[in-house]
């Protein structure tokens, strides 16, 4: 923020805010911001409007949309994400009693949105925020040190998940078929799952979500398109190989782990959020370990009990 901004009365004159402007030469001169007399902010008069009128226009004639207003401690994400939603150059900050304080200028927005996209995209990598380039030989310790405890976590996860599909040793015996759609199911809850992270952890910069809403409605996407994408895959592996079971058993671990996934995905990030740890690590290496296993139990618990 900068405390040096262009402000005057609504009652002014554009002649009187422009020689004060060259007076003053504030930092930023986006948006000439309206006052009271007791500097609360009662509107914004756009640059181009002003520098474009006559000297004696009032200022109360050229007011544009009302600023956005934030306060001090407001979450600068947040904060940044409003402004390029309002496509507004600039942001005005305010006090408890809507005092104009100062306003954040929309190269310090950008690049506060550009820091924080490269550091999700890295997060997604599942390596750290400030991940070196490992250009000389210690950079290339800290990378393997970056990414390897994620990797070892995928490992544990995908062992995990083969003694989970040991326990149904003799079900996929009986039905060996099974063991083809395996990759189908564990990829339509990855698939579903980062999709909800993705939309939540989006609405989750926007300010807080309420958990149990977000749950039922989750749910009931989940549902939806558990059925749907199910539907589809009964019919496409009916038609295509003939076998019956096999087909259900896929539909229903589709219906299943679509609701299943939807839930995790949007409990994960909550929780993390709670714990003070950045949400969008949600949708890396954690949420894929926890569908992975569910969908593969899922699947293998359903053909025992229909083949």
């Amino acid at each position: 923020m900068t405390a040096s901004v262009p402000k005057a009365r609504a009652d002014e004159t554009v002649g009187v805010a422009l020689e004060r402007l060259r007076e003053h030469k504030p930092e930023e001169a986006s948006h000439l911001y309206l006052i009271d007399e007791a500097s609360v902010l009662t509107g914004q008069v756009p640059i181009e409007r002003l520098v474009a009128a006559a000297p004696g226009t009032m200022l109360d004639d050229l007011r544009g949309d009302p600023p956005i207003e934030v306060r001090p401690d407001d979450n600068a994400e947040t904060v940044a994400v409003l402004a390029v939603e309002r496509h507004d150059a600039d942001v005005a900050v305010v006090d408890g009693e809507r005092k104009l304080v100062g306003a954040i200028p929309i190269g310090r927005l950008l690049a506060l949105l550009h820091e924080e996209h490269v550091d999700e995209i890295l997060r997604r990598a599942g390596v750290g925020a400030a991940h070196p380039s490992p250009t000389e030989a210690h950079e290339t310790i800290k990378a393997f040190r970056a990414r390897t405890p994620w990797l070892a976590l995928g490992l544990l996860g995908g062992m995990l998940a083969g003694g989970v599909a040991s326990v149904f040793e003799e079900s996929l015996k009986r039905e060996v078929t099974l063991a083809f759609f395996l990759p189908l199911v564990v990829y339509m809850a990855d698939a579903i799952g980062t999709q909800t992270e993705t939309i939540l952890v989006r609405r989750m910069v926007y300010g807080r979500v309420a958990l149990f809403a977000q749950l039922r409605r989750e749910a009931a996407v989940g549902v939806l398109i558990g059925l749907t994408i199910g539907a589809a895959a009964w019919a496409g592996l009916w038609l295509l190989g003939g076998r019956g079971r096999v087909a259900a058993v896929v539909a229903l671990t589709i219906l299943s782990s679509s609701i299943v996934a939807t839930l995790v995905a949007s409990l994960l990030p909550w929780i993390l959020d709670r714990l003070g740890v950045d949400p969008a690590m949600a949708s890396g290496p954690v949420a894929t370990v926890l569908q992975d296993l569910l969908s593969v139990a899922i699947y293998l618990g359903i053909a025992t009990a229909i083949i």
